[in-house]
This record gives C-alpha cells, sequence and structure tokens, in this order.
C-alpha cells in the first residue's frame, strides 16, 4: 500500500535514488550538489517558494520513496517541478494523481497558470500532460551535463 504526505528532510537520501536511478533509465545521471540542488533540501525550497514537495512512500516499517512531485508559486504562475514515478507505480495512476494535486493546490494559491519543463526524453510524461490538457510552450537547451533538452508545457487555471 502506498500513501503521499509533504517531504520530510529524512526523505532525502530516498528521493535521490528514486531520481537517480528514473534518470540512468534514459542514460542520464543525478548531480544533486551541482545542478539540481533543490532536491538536496526540497522541503524548504518549495515552501519557501510558495509551494510544496510530495513523495509517495510505502506503508510500513521501511520507508521507500516511490514517487515525487513539487510546485513552486509566484504572480500567479506557478510551476510543476520534479515528477517522478518508480517503475513499479506506473499505470496505476500517480502520475496523473500527483499532476492533479499539484493543479489543486496552485488554484488554491490562486495561480492562473500551470507550467512546467519536461527533458525530451521523457516521452510517456509528455503523453500525459497533453491528455490533461497541457499545451506547448517552447523549448529549451539546459547545457547541463547531460547535454538536456528540455520542452515546455502550461495549462490554464481558470
Amino acid at each position: 500500500m502506498e500513501s503521499f504526505r509533504p517531504t520530510l528532510p529524512a526523505d532525502v537520501p530516498g528521493i535521490l535514488s528514486l531520481i537517480g536511478s528514473i534518470l540512468r533509465e534514459h542514460d542520464c545521471v543525478l548531480d544533486a550538489e551541482n545542478e539540481d540542488t533543490h532536491l538536496l533540501n526540497p522541503g524548504e525550497y518549495f515552501r519557501t517558494r510558495g509551494g510544496e514537495f510530495w513523495v509517495v512512500t510505502t506503508d510500513g516499517p521501511a520507508t521507500i520513496i516511490l514517487a515525487t512531485v513539487g510546485f513552486t508559486a509566484s504572480a500567479g504562475v506557478a510551476e510543476l517541478k520534479s515528477l517522478y514515478v518508480d517503475p513499479s507505480l506506473r499505470r496505476n495512476g500517480w502520475g496523473r494523481r500527483l499532476t492533479n494535486l499539484v493543479i489543486d493546490h496552485a488554484r488554491s494559491a490562486e495561480c492562473n497558470r500551470l507550467e512546467l519543463w519536461s527533458d525530451t526524453r521523457f516521452t510517456k510524461a509528455h503523453a500525459l500532460y497533453r491528455s490533461m490538457g497541457f499545451q506547448p510552450n517552447g523549448e529549451r537547451d539546459l547545457h547541463d551535463s547531460n547535454a538536456s533538452r528540455e520542452l515546455g508545457f502550461f495549462l490554464p487555471l481558470n
């Protein structure tokens, strides 16, 4: 059985492990120390930017992080970040459920637009976003260690 909750500092090793393993599926590496520093203290990072960071965990004596999502909010615009789902939970609605969680909280924060950027290699995530009404919003190169290129998406919230 799985449940979700706001992240705790003790979750960071599990978060890094999950995201690192998913990036390896796409021949990428996680460099939290230099490129994704927000993952070293995601609770503080997202909460001080008007948002939240959630984890999906196993229930039981050993907590395992199985999915993550976060968002920031400022000046009526929210940004969805770090949606990662372990292969064991894929095709079970967790990506959609977590995206809807962000949509609901962005609306509660009086945002009228939700934006996100997603690596071009994450084609299944793009299909999810499109199925939920997100529209294309450009492309960008990150100039990072993975030579990442990202697609932008947005969803009007009003």
